[in-house]
């Protein structure tokens, strides 16, 4: 196992840019340092919360949500799913 296989956990939370909270009954974005999460929590079990990252592109630059890229290990790197369509999945996989 190579050192880069090793540490792609490490490797992929570096690449996370920020961490936001958004809630799908509501449809609000609230930042982690936002007394509404606690609120939610709290007061608003039944509320459906989604925790999202922000990621910068690895390929194009671009910063997109976790939902809208993937991670591909082998280049220790998030694409977003354009990048991703135009160069093929096998291009994305292989450094």
């Amino acid at each position: 196992m190579t050192a880069m296989a090793e540490n792609w956990v490490d490797e992929r939370d570096k690449a996370i840019l920020e961490t936001i909270y958004y809630c799908e009954n509501c449809n609000m974005v609230l930042e982690p340092s936002d007394t509404d999460i606690e609120r939610h929590k709290k007061e608003l079990p039944h509320h459906k919360m989604r925790r999202v990252f922000i990621v910068r592109c690895g390929h194009c630059g671009n910063i997109v949500t976790d939902s809208h890229a993937q991670y591909s290990p082998e280049r220790n790197q998030f694409w977003c799913k354009n990048c991703i369509s135009e160069t093929g999945v096998q291009s994305f996989h292989t450094v």
